[in-house]
This record gives structure tokens, sequence and C-alpha cells, in this order.
């Protein structure tokens, strides 16, 4: 006799928990595992300008592997630095936040404020080890740059005219760690760490000063193998400059395969950036535009930016033409990871430029600002035109001076007389967006102590530096940690 009809529901109702776990167990062996968030790497050569590189129109072997890499990859044929020496540059960077925004415009003691998100804070909240390393005192843990590494290690030497922390050596003639050093003391650091440590991903920063000291008759950063390359140039500077690129060309790629046979960095994203370029011979007629920091000029402004991934996650060979900045270097790696953004990044993802649609909210004007050594000047890039406003009376270079895009030297290039409405256009939008974004207040380094009073501080408990490592460092340069 067949079970009435209600006993049939009664039976079905207590095995529906069975049947949902063994759905749920199929389910789980069926899905394949979440890879984990790929190690990012962010190589910054100072000092390099884009088109000393022969994937952006060098025409001298200058840098093969870099070359072989960006084929390979992404390349941005356009990239506006925010300004035209380090520390403003590498701050906007790390945060995706105008320099005056920061308040960081000037060779003085101004430092990150710790309220802004640096791009190790996102990435060691979301799990990832940091790890840096910097050859320019620029970008030292006194400046507060490092928010958010684990590990980091300082440039053991200071310029002239900065203070100096404790084991640092001011000189006029600094020997900066070449890149090998650094790349050396990063995969130290990593075979230091526990198993626990070294499973997670990991973002690793290098900052390299090869081509930053091309202007040194005899730069120490130049090994004698390099010095015998491209005889054929006969200014000097220019011919240092390009043998820097070539070395550090060869020491980028001999890293990059070496990481990347690394447990954890098999398919590691690497970027490849510059804060900045250099004047060198481009602008004759201009006084002081042989270096960088006092001209907004595409020589110190246009850098590179090229994106590697071994295992073909990014287009391969792909060439974004669209003008750029580096305020997108952030929330581009960000989105690439699968990470959120802290809010209030002025920089945007440029992931979606990768594909057919190829939509971003850029803005069509790009403003770039410094103030350096006594020179001050406000620039707007445009489609079509660049106007600098020259407010230091600089040699050279006309008041208001509008430039197409291309090289530029000064009254000879200047074409504000034929074009007045632009140059009207773009000074209206200039005094708009000066009186939008006001300069902040900066944050100044911490002044010491003196160190009695120091001592009786100690004595009653109370740190001293919030930022400063729990632990002295072994060394000048050694691994620490850094507060954020």
């Amino acid at each position: 006799m067949p079970a009435p009809s209600w006993r049939r529901s009664q039976v079905a109702l207590a095995l529906l928990p069975a049947l949902g776990l063994l759905l749920f167990l199929a389910a789980r062996r069926a899905a394949p595992p979440t890879p984990p968030p790929p190690s990012l790497v962010l190589l910054l050569v100072d000092t390099l300008r884009a088109d000393r590189l022969g994937c952006y129109g060098e025409p001298l072997p200058t840098s093969p592997e870099v070359d072989a890499l960006a084929r390979d990859g992404v390349r941005f044929a356009r990239v506006v630095s925010q300004a035209p020496w380090t520390r403003p540059s590498v701050a906007s960077l790390f945060t995706s936040a105008l320099p005056r925004s920061l308040g960081i415009l000037t060779e003085g003691e101004e430092i990150l404020p710790d309220h802004f998100t640096t791009l190790a804070e996102v990435l060691r909240d979301h799990g990832y080890r940091t790890l840096g390393a910097t050859a320019n005192p620029h970008t030292n843990r006194s400046f507060n740059l490092p928010q958010g590494f684990h590990v980091y290690f300082d440039s053991e030497v200071v310029w002239e005219g900065m203070r100096p922390e404790p084991g640092q050596e001011v000189a006029e003639e600094p020997r900066f760690p070449m890149a090998r050093e650094l790349f050396a003391r990063l995969a130290a650091a990593l075979d230091a760490e526990p198993p626990e440590e070294r499973s997670a991903p990991h973002l690793l920063w290098v900052h390299l000063m090869e081509v930053h000291e091309h202007y040194r008759e005899a730069s120490p950063l130049l090994r004698p193998e390099s010095t015998e390359l491209f005889p054929e140039l006969e200014d000097a500077g220019e011919r240092r400059y390009r043998q820097a690129v070539r070395q550090l060309s060869s020491d980028i790629g001999s890293f990059v395969e070496e990481l990347s046979r690394r447990p954890g960095f098999e398919d590691a994203l690497f970027a490849i950036v510059s804060d900045h370029g250099e004047g060198l011979g481009s602008h004759p007629t201009v006084m002081q535009s042989a270096g960088h920091g006092r001209l907004l000029y595409e020589s110190q402004l246009l850098v590179p930016w090229i994106l590697y991934r071994r295992q073909g996650a990014l287009p391969r060979g792909l060439v974004v033409e669209r003008p750029v900045r580096l305020l997108d270097v952030m929330p581009t790696l960000l989105d690439l990871l699968g990470i959120p953004g802290p809010p209030g990044m002025r920089g945007v993802s440029l992931v979606p430029l990768f594909g057919p649609d190829g939509r971003v909210d850029l803005p069509r004007r790009f403003v770039v600002e410094t103030r350096f050594r006594g020179h001050e000047k406000l620039g707007v890039y445009a489609p079509g035109w660049k106007l600098y406003d020259n407010r230091d009376a600089h040699p050279g270079t006309p008041r208001r001076e509008l430039q197409a895009w291309g090289p530029e030297d000064g009254w000879r290039t200047d074409q504000g007389a034929s074009h007045p409405r632009a140059v009207a256009l773009l000074g209206r939008f200039l005094a708009k967006w000066e009186r939008a974004h006001p300069v902040a207040t900066p944050t100044l380094r911490p002044t010491p102590l003196p160190p009695e009073e120091a001592e009786q501080l100690r004595a009653l408990g109370y740190g001293l530096d919030p930022r400063a490592p729990e632990a002295p460092p072994a060394g000048p340069g050694s691994a620490s940690p850094s507060g954020g």
C-alpha cells in the first residue's frame, strides 16, 4: 500500500538539507580555486625621458631589454608627469593626488601627510607584503613617502642642504647604491621571510639613480664596460646619459628574468616608469635647461610607462596613443590587480583603453607645475597646444609661452603671438583651475629635539617619532619597519 502523500512530503523535506550539502560539495569540487592576486613590481628609473628608449624612438641601441618587455606588454606613448623633479612627482604617483594638494612643491622640509593613502598602504591592507628600496634620498622614510611598506631600504647618502638622519652621509659627490645592489637587497629580504610571508603576494618598489647621475664627468654608477659605449656621440653629457640607460636596461632585464623564476613571482605584474625627464641639449636658447626641475617642457615631463606580465594576462604589443598621466598609475595598477582604490584619487584606471571600447574619464587638459630652486611655473598640456605661465623671468622664455606638441625652445618656438585666442583660452583655464585647487599647507619634517630633552622624554615613556622603527636598524640601508 503506497505511503500517504503527507508522509512522502515529510521524507522529501527531511532529505533537502542533505541534498543541498551534496550540491554545495559538488559545486566546490567543480569550481576552480580562486587564484591568488599577482605580485606587483614597480621599477622607477629616475630622470629617464621617454624618447631615450628605443621603443619611444631613440635610434641608438640604448634599451633592447626594456624594448622587449614593451613588445610583449603595454606601452603608453605619451605620459605626462605632474612635476619635473622627484619628490612631488613620486608623491603624486604613490597617492594619485596633485602635488599642491599634498603640500609638496619645494625642496624644503615638506613631507607626505599621513592622512593620504598610498599604493603600498592599499596593497598591505589587502594582504600584500610590501618591500621597497631607493637610491634617491627624496624618497627616503624621512619624507614619509614609504607609508605602508613592511620593509624599506633608505638611501644611505643625502645631498648637501638636506638634513640627514642618523647613519646617513652628507656628500658633495654622493655615491648612490647601484641598481644591482638594490635588487640584491630586496632578494635577500625575500629570502629572509618566513614561509607564511613568502606565500603572500608582494609589492616590490625600486627607485634607481644611474641615469640621474649622468651629468657627473666620472659617474660612480657606470661600470667600466658601459663607459665605452656610443663613442660616436660628441656631447659627453648625452653620451653618458645613453650609457646609463643602456646599463640600466641590461640590469632591469636580468632582474625581471631572475625574479620571474622565483616562486610567487612567476606571473608578477611589472611596471616600468620614471618620475621626470632631463633637458639635455634640447633647448639651446633657454638658460639652465639641461637638467630638470626648472622647466615644464616635454623633455622634462614626458616619461615612459611600460606594463609587462609574463603569463599573457595583458594585451601583447599594445601601444596606448592617448595622452595619460602619472596620476593614473595607481588606479590602473589597482584595477589590474582587482583591488578597489581609496576614495579621492585624482587619476583614473586606464584598463578600459586596453579593449575595443576605450572609454575613460580622462580630462582633456593636464595641469603641470614646478617650484624648484627659485623657479616657478604653471602649465597645461591640451589638445594641440601647451601653455606655460613662466612666473620666474626665466632667461630665454616669454612670460606666457604657447608651444605646439613637440620640441620647445623658449622664444624661438613660441607661437603665442600668432595664436592669441589659444593663449587667452588656456590662460583663463589655468586661472580658474588654480582658484579651484589651492595649495595645501605643507606638513614638515619633525625637528629633532636636543639629546638631553629626547632622553628625558624616553625615560618618561614617550615615543619621539610615530614613523620610527620599533627597533634600530642593523646598519645604513638595512631593512626596518615603516609606519603608515
